[in-house]
């Protein structure tokens, strides 16, 4: 029985420029009413996510920064360490100059560093790996400067803990790399039709349709096996 959904934003419940699919918003809703919690797991900042899963109507914790800070009823915690990022990220600008544009919601963030995809990501590994226990990933929207030890899986397995829930009962939907190890961390994995071809790997399913549209399918799929084990209970 799932009893709650962990999902990725960007390229998931959005279109390809980030703006929310009104299709996956009505199926987090459908969700919601079912009783089968949603949680938002992205790369932004924690009072983005707020933001959005107050006006979306999503229940469940929200994990910002790819893992790093999660928040639950008012309460937070944060995984990881933000000095990382950012002594990473001031080499980043002194050697590569002003092509190296900062995401305006860094001075919201509490570990990860964000840059827009302004330089070339060979080049910003190059300087980030000078630095011990920082890493750099790619969310196909921006890269983010992060403490090596935080990812969305391990910010999955922190928010269950604290809303109660076995990751057996938990369904992941992603479509980036940013989002494996939150598939890995859930007991059922999805991915919608624009995700990578690693990400699709490890579905158990993949929606025909992309972005936001294959979000709502993938939901339709989730309430159909529910019902099927209540059946079958």
């Amino acid at each position: 029985m799932i009893r709650a959904v962990a999902t990725d934003v960007d390229g998931t419940i959005t279109d390809s420029k980030s703006i929310l699919n009104l299709a996956a918003a009505e199926a987090i809703r459908e969700l919601e009413r079912r009783g089968i919690m949603v949680t938002l797991c992205s790369g932004n900042a924690l009072c983005v996510l707020k933001s959005l899963a107050r006006y979306i109507g999503c229940t469940g914790p929200a994990i910002a920064e790819n893992g790093a800070v999660i928040e639950y009823r008012g309460k937070l915690k944060i995984i990881g360490e933000k000095g990382l990022a950012q002594r990473a990220l001031c080499q980043l600008k002194e050697e590569l100059g002003g092509i190296v544009k900062e995401t305006w919601s860094n001075k919201y963030r509490y570990v990860d560093a964000a840059i827009l995809r302004t330089v070339d990501l060979k080049d910003v590994e190059g300087v980030v790996k000078r630095f011990e226990g920082v890493k750099v990933i790619d969310s196909g929207f921006a890269y983010h400067i992060i403490d090596s030890r935080v990812d969305k899986g391990k910010g999955l397995l922190c928010a269950s803990k604290w809303a109660g829930l076995n990751p057996t009962e938990i369904a992941g939907v992603g479509d980036s790399m940013t989002d494996y190890e939150l598939l890995q961390s859930a007991a059922h994995r999805y991915a919608v039709g624009n995700a990578s071809p690693e990400l699709k790997k490890i579905a158990e399913m993949v929606s025909e349709r992309q972005y936001g549209d294959g979000f709502a399918e993938i939901v339709k799929t989730i309430i159909a096996k529910n019902e099927g084990g209540k059946r079958s209970a």
